[in-house]
């Protein structure tokens, strides 16, 4: 999931009226990638949609109208990161404490087999799991959004669209990330010509046939906004038993895909249960399988416990640094020895959670060295016993967290122009060759392997963050494994190092995934931390690879929001 987009969405639970027509002087303070609200509060990579969640609260609309209104939009602003054609992850915790985790991950096709991409690539078709219709699961962003909206929502869909087809209709202007994401796909179609007959559309509309758009052009959508009007109209049966299923299966049998209307029309939502623990003084809800991101980032947090972290921000911080990358180690170890879809495979999430399990990991972190790679997780069972963002909390209390993913920068590159809609290539983040390492550098076990109907192993970690009960810090990143180190080093600047949102935000993050064996920073870090993580072992990149992160912070009686500068969001608030 390289281009995962993260959006917040918050309201407060308190019962003052809402103002009319727009954003409070008190949401204006500080950077622009910051905002104050003691009402209510949309963060998002996208100042669009964060204006399309605030005007569903400033409608009345409660968190889930806001979060549907968000993502439909971010469809339309952030097409290379997220849009109907992906999939993604929602949680959310109601006031009166209901947990619901709701998995709308794209699916494998029925015709899927373990060696399909071994098949295509000796017939010459490269990175056949990465670009092209090979690479599209089936997907499961419009399902998700509107079962949650019927579920959970108070207004009607064709109320929360409103915003997004605007945005299609209209246009919008867009911005330096744009063009930087556009860049990276139009090095795929130079790096493979033969794309260009398979993928046009991306190529034409989004990367204005290899001359990229300028920043501040305003890209008009006509095609996507006559998909969205029909799903404003006919709710998700217009994408999956509708025209547009028709649509896809077409585009399918064009380009040597295999997904089929049968496909789309089985596809369901469904509902999980969230993993839950605990944090020194504070409770912790994230994301299960197949999301491995929940669990890796509650074992790290398990494993962090054992030691003073708070005294060592302060006193030592580059025991700190080692020890927290020590525990992302041997959570990522495990992610790729143990982790698949759960209902395909078994998952040891009570192991793996266990504050046990933490303990005997803990034991074995050294304040003056590492281990030998192998030492990392666990490598045996005992008998008995898992990029768009949001989080929204409305006045009432409610609270939710989503993420959302097309995986790389336009997905698959692969989509059906009469409707605008790009499609996923979320088949990479299956093992789609066993022992080798994906679009992210993850190598994953066969547990992950291809499987019909199987859901892909995913690093998204939408979480929220309890304090006395009550929602206190909500966040979630986009960037492929890099989702999980950075949620962690955002967690562990605010509850430990007392940082203020937009310090931990702003601040260099740190990622290591087990294998390769490096530690990589997002931004060039201090020289006294790189040479005492070295004189411990650590091989240290100087490539720059990190993640992107939205979060919302409680400061007394008002929510902050932040939306990464990274990604040059904006957040909106009043």
């Amino acid at each position: 999931m390289k281009r995962i987009i993260s959006t917040i969405v918050s309201v407060t639970w308190c019962s003052a009226p809402l103002l009319a027509g727009g954003v409070a002087s008190s949401a204006t303070a500080g950077p622009e990638w910051i905002a104050t609200g003691r009402h209510g509060m949309v963060a998002s990579d996208s100042a669009e949609a964060s204006r399309a969640g605030l005007e569903i609260l400033e409608a009345g609309g409660n968190a889930i109208d806001a979060a549907t209104a968000v993502s439909f939009a971010l469809a339309v602003t952030r097409p290379y990161s997220t849009g109907l054609g992906g999939g993604g992850f929602l949680i959310a915790r109601f006031a009166d404490g209901r947990l619901v985790a709701l998995d709308f991950r794209e699916t494998a096709p029925a015709a899927a087999t373990a060696d399909m991409y071994v098949r295509a690539e000796s017939l010459r078709k490269t990175r056949a799991s990465r670009n092209g219709h090979l690479a599209v699961a089936v997907p499961g962003l419009v399902a998700g959004r509107c079962q949650a909206l019927a579920q959970y929502g108070t207004l009607p869909l064709g109320r929360v669209l409103r915003a997004a087809i605007r945005l299609a209709t209209n246009g919008f202007a867009i911005d330096a990330h744009f063009v930087k994401s556009s860049g990276a796909a139009l090095s795929e179609y130079e790096t493979d010509p033969k794309l260009l007959d398979r993928c046009g559309y991306v190529y034409r509309v989004h990367l204005n046939n290899g001359r990229l758009h300028t920043v501040g052009h305003t890209l008009r959508q006509p095609a996507l906004a006559r998909l969205l009007e029909g799903v404003a109209r006919e709710g998700g049966d217009f994408f999956y038993r509708g025209p547009v299923a028709q649509s896809i299966q077409r585009e399918m049998q064009r380009g040597g895909g295999i997904i089929t209307a049968k496909d789309l029309a089985e596809y369901q939502p469904l509902a999980r249960e969230p993993v839950v623990g605990s944090y020194r003084e504070f409770k912790v809800i994230s994301m299960p399988p197949p999301s491995s991101g929940g669990v890796a980032l509650l074992q790290a947090l398990n494993v962090l416990e054992a030691f003073d972290m708070r005294g060592l921000f302060s006193a030592d911080r580059p025991l700190a640094t080692h020890y927290t990358v020590e525990a992302m180690k041997h959570a990522f170890a495990d992610r790729a020895r143990w982790f698949g879809d759960a209902d395909f495979v078994h998952v040891p999430v009570g192991l793996l959670t266990s504050k046990a399990y933490a303990k005997i990991l803990s034991a074995r972190l050294s304040p003056t060295g590492i281990a030998h790679w192998e030492q990392y997780g666990v490598r045996q069972l005992p008998d008995d016993a898992g990029t768009s963002h949001f989080c929204v909390v409305d006045k009432w209390g409610n609270a939710v967290v989503s993420t959302e993913t097309i995986n790389t920068s336009f997905g698959s590159l692969a989509a059906v122009e009469e409707w605008g809609l790009i499609l996923n290539n979320q088949m990479d983040d299956f093992a789609a060759r066993p022992g080798e390492a994906n679009a992210f550098g993850l190598v994953q076990s066969e547990r992950n392997a291809v499987a019909p109907k199987k859901r892909p192993l995913s690093s998204m970690s939408p979480t929220i963050v309890l304090k006395d009960d009550r929602p206190f810090l909500l966040l979630g990143a986009s960037g492929g494994p890099r989702i999980i180190s950075s949620v962690l080093n955002v967690m562990l600047n605010v509850l430990d190092a007392g940082m203020t949102l937009e310090e931990a935000v702003a601040a260099p993050r740190m990622h290591h995934q087990w294998q390769p064996n490096e530690v990589y920073f997002d931004m060039a870090p201090l020289r006294t931390r790189v040479t005492a993580l070295e004189a411990r072992g650590h091989v240290v990149s100087q490539r720059r690879r990190g993640g992107v992160i939205q979060a919302i912070l409680r400061v007394g009686d008002k929510w902050v929001g932040a939306s990464d500068p990274r990604k040059g969001g904006r957040p909106a608030g009043y």
